[in-house]
């Protein structure tokens, strides 16, 4: 199935600056993002997976590692759409 994601990113993105990375499509306060799933928690997990490696692939740190980790409950989906 495929899903619609809206994430709110207001409380992940004052961290994730202080890493210097290129925020790209996650830079916004709010993002969307089409994904394709077996189930809504898969979607949910798939769009975290893929900011985490979209920072990952730039500074592959154990620091980077360490603040994805401590954001992991900040990351907040606040609309699935199946579509």
């Amino acid at each position: 199935m495929n899903y619609k994601i809206i994430i709110d990113m207001t409380q992940v993105l004052p961290k994730i600056k202080k890493l210097n990375v290129k925020l790209g499509y996650f830079a916004d306060k709010s993002v969307i993002l089409e994904l394709e799933a077996d189930n809504p928690d898969d979607a949910c997990y798939l769009a975290y997976r893929e900011f985490c490696e979209h920072i990952i692939d730039q500074d592959n740190n154990s620091e980077v590692k360490a603040i994805l980790r401590d954001i992991k409950n900040e990351f907040r989906v606040i609309r699935l759409i199946e579509l």
